[in-house]
């Protein structure tokens, strides 16, 4: 395997790495959302 080769699947492999983290960040984004808003429904209730 050449540099050429390591180099193309570091990056490709980092790149793969990336997106899942995204995705898991994404889908965390949505949940801390989701709390938010049952908070914010919790607190009004309680008023």
């Amino acid at each position: 395997m050449s540099e050429e080769e390591k180099k193309g699947k570091v990056e490709e492999t980092a790149e793969k790495t990336g997106e899942v983290v995204g995705k898991g960040l994404k889908k965390g984004a949505d949940v801390t959302k989701g709390i938010g808003k049952g908070l914010k429904k919790g607190f009004k209730k309680e008023e």
